[in-house]
Order: C-alpha cells, then sequence, then structure tokens
C-alpha cells in the first residue's frame, strides 16, 4: 500500500482522490487506514486486527507529474489485485517493475510535443502563420532544455524563468526582422506547456474539497510558477527591445478559420506525448480536447468568459466520467488533456506581463478574471462528478 500511495502521487493523481482510493482499497485489504497527500508529503498510518498498535510511515514525495500510461497501468493492477486475479504481493512486484520502467516517448517525442503543442496555441491565441512558425521553434528550445538541461538543482528551479527569457529573446529577434506582428503571442505560446493552468484548477478543486493543506500549497506553487515565468518574460522582452529594434511587419498571412480545428486535433496528439499516454488512446484524447475547446468556444459567444469555461468543465467531466464507466480507463485520459486546452493559466501570465509593465489596473483586473476562470472550471468538475459519478476503482 505505500508503493501504490507514491506510484498514485508521483504520476498525476489529486489528493483528495488519492486519499480515497487508499481508504477504500485498506479497507478491501483488512487494514484501517489514514492518508494524508500533499504535494510533496505522504503520510499513513494502519491499523490491523491482529496488530495492538497502528504505525504510521512519513515520507517525502517528489511533486507529482501527470503519466497517463502508468495510471492507467497502476489502475488495472490495484482491480486485479482486489479481485484477487492477482495477488498483494505480484501486484506490489509489478509496481516496481512500473516505476522502473523509461517513458515511453523519449527526448525526441517530448520536443516534438512542446513545439506542436506551442504552434498550435499561437493560432488560439489569434496568431498568424509566422506566428505559429515561430512558437513552434520557440517549443522545441523550451522542450530542449525541459529534457536535456535541468541536470542540476539550480538548473531545474530556474528553468521556467530561463526558458521564458529565451523565448522572449528569441520571438523579439525574429520581430526585428519584421518578421512577427506581436511577439506576444510566439512568447507566451512558446512557454505555454510550463504555464500551471492544471496544478491551479487541482488546486482549487482540493480547496473546494476541504484539502486545505494539499490545495493551498498548489495554489502557492502555481503562483510561484506564474511570477518566474512572468519576470522572465518580462527580462526577455527588456533585453529583446534594446538589443533587437522591432521592425513593422508589411503583411501577415493567416490560416482559414475551419483550420482551428485541425489545431485542436494536432494539439491533442501533442499532449498525448507530453502526458506520455498510450498512442491506442490517441483519438480519446482529441476527442477530450475537441469537446473542451468547442464547449467553451460557443459558451463563451453565448455567456461570456466565465460560463463558458463552466460549461466546458461540465461537458469534458461528463464525457469523462461516461468513457470511465464504460471503457474502465481512467479518466484522466480525456479529462487531463480537456482541461489543459481551457488554459486558465495563460490568463494569469497575461496579467503578470500588464502588471510588470506597470499597467496596474488591468493586470489586476485579468488576475481576478484567471481566479473566477479556475472556480468556475472547478465548479464545472463538480457538478459533472454529481451527474455521473466516477467510477471507483
Amino acid at each position: 500500500m505505500l508503493r501504490l500511495a507514491r506510484a498514485l502521487h508521483t504520476y498525476g493523481m489529486t489528493a483528495y482522490e488519492l486519499e480515497s482510493t487508499m481508504n477504500r482499497v485498506g479497507i478491501r485489504l483488512g487494514f484501517g487506514v489514514q492518508c494524508l497527500a500533499q504535494p510533496t508529503t505522504l503520510i499513513m498510518s494502519f491499523s490491523h486486527p491482529e496488530e495492538p498498535e497502528p504505525k504510521t510511515y512519513v515520507f517525502r514525495v517528489e511533486q507529482g507529474e501527470v503519466n497517463l500510461e502508468r495510471q492507467i497501468e497502476v489502475q488495472e493492477i490495484v482491480s486485479a489485485v482486489l479481485d484477487e486475479s492477482l495477488s498483494v504481493e505480484e501486484g506490489a512486484g509489478r509496481l516496481k517493475t512500473i516505476s522502473n520502467t523509461p517513458p515511453r516517448f523519449g527526448v525526441k517525442g517530448q520536443m516534438a510535443s512542446f513545439g506542436l503543442l506551442a504552434s498550435c496555441v499561437a493560432q488560439l491565441l489569434g496568431g498568424a502563420i509566422s506566428e505559429m512558425i515561430v512558437a513552434l521553434f520557440v517549443g522545441i528550445v523550451t522542450g530542449f532544455v525541459a529534457v536535456k538541461l535541468l541536470q542540476t538543482e539550480s538548473l531545474k528551479y530556474l528553468f521556467p524563468t530561463i526558458s521564458a527569457i529565451i523565448s522572449a529573446l528569441l520571438a523579439n529577434f525574429v520581430a526585428s526582422f519584421g518578421l512577427l506582428s506581436s511577439p506576444d503571442i510566439a512568447t507566451v505560446a512558446g512557454v505555454i506547456a510550463l504555464v500551471p493552468g492544471l496544478p491551479l484548477t487541482t488546486a482549487v478543486a482540493e480547496l473546494a474539497r476541504q484539502n486545505m493543506v494539499s490545495g493551498t500549497s498548489r495554489l502557492v506553487y502555481s503562483g510561484t510558477i506564474l511570477l518566474q515565468i512572468g519576470f522572465g518574460v518580462a527580462i526577455g522582452n527588456a533585453l529583446g527591445v534594446e538589443l533587437f529594434p522591432a521592425t513593422e511587419i508589411s503583411r501577415e498571412f493567416f490560416l482559414p478559420d475551419w483550420s482551428i480545428w485541425i489545431s485542436i486535433v494536432i494539439a491533442g496528439i501533442s499532449l498525448c506525448f507530453l502526458f506520455q499516454g498510450r498512442p491506442k488512446d490517441i483519438p480519446w484524447i482529441v476527442l477530450g480536447g475537441l469537446i473542451a475547446f468547442s464547449t467553451t468556444w460557443y459558451g463563451k459567444e453565448f455567456f461570456g468568459q466565465v460560463m463558458g469555461a463552466f460549461m466546458g468543465a461540465l461537458v469534458t467531466g461528463l464525457a469523462a466520467n461516461l468513457f470511465e464507466r464504460i471503457s474502465g480507463i481512467t479518466r484522466g485520459v480525456m479529462l487531463m488533456p480537456g482541461i489543459l486546452l481551457l488554459v486558465p493559466g495563460s490568463v494569469g501570465l497575461q496579467s503578470l506581463s500588464l502588471l510588470v509593465e506597470k499597467n496596474v489596473l488591468e493586470g489586476i483586473d485579468t488576475a481576478f478574471s484567471m481566479s473566477f476562470v479556475a472556480i468556475a472550471l472547478v465548479t464545472g468538475l463538480l457538478f459533472s462528478s454529481l451527474i455521473v459519478p466516477p467510477k471507483d476503482i
């Protein structure tokens, strides 16, 4: 059970789902379990009728990252142990094997996913073909830094700032040749994979479910990452304006409006690489992205930004829960990519940029919009779980 808790945390399960899962597993195996999950700590207390005193374990864990394939594998192991088709010892051994298996997609796959996602997001932000091409290159550079250069602790913790500086410098460098009308779009899209939209949504969800410690920790973490990225963008823009004065672009070329749906499909495929999903689950990942984007798009057109986010989360959550109940595969396959494409964090990055530029009133207004969007997403997910409850392990 200790190994299971560590695996569930490492592969991206939220605190409230992990605690609930461990309690159910403990009951089915004859143990009383108390689990407290935090972003960097797990506390597990076990009691058993044959043991006079409960045993408590406290261990440090790294901040978990979403790995869809391993989430599915762990879920299958737990189900097999609970229905007694797999022994506890065999299940523990398979968990260890999973943890020692290298990621499905290596360096090239990760770099490609950063670049493709950045290029697609550039179009979603209203960029022309030139912004999409530059965002593709900037995203690949960000991916290279992420998978190749994070070998020391100092680089690891400075990664968001360094990536944002590089992205802003590259965008301003290209703009100096008169090839970009909006270097900001290329900059934001280039680092979009680093923007903590998913951790921010998870933090608000944990607070809504009264996981105060974990939710507060994730919220502060998300804000710190946003500050690092915003500060990096400010440094990069300040240097870029001085080193590479912008030249006015003569003409821009935009893709037709219908091509945005192709970008959503490509973004979904890139998210499969980014979240280490299984290739056979790509159609479901893409479907989750299409449902989230289309519902949010039309909801925003008719009811405004906040209601659009609520409707997108509600419909995506319903689809993901139905998918889990019908297929038996974790709902994260559809839910994680869908929520990420709603990108509340990009609004936060915009607000930080405005604050750094001393546009305080507009920056604060944008920050409040980000907060309401995040709350709308969580409320939509809670309603979807009320209407169609997720499947228990």
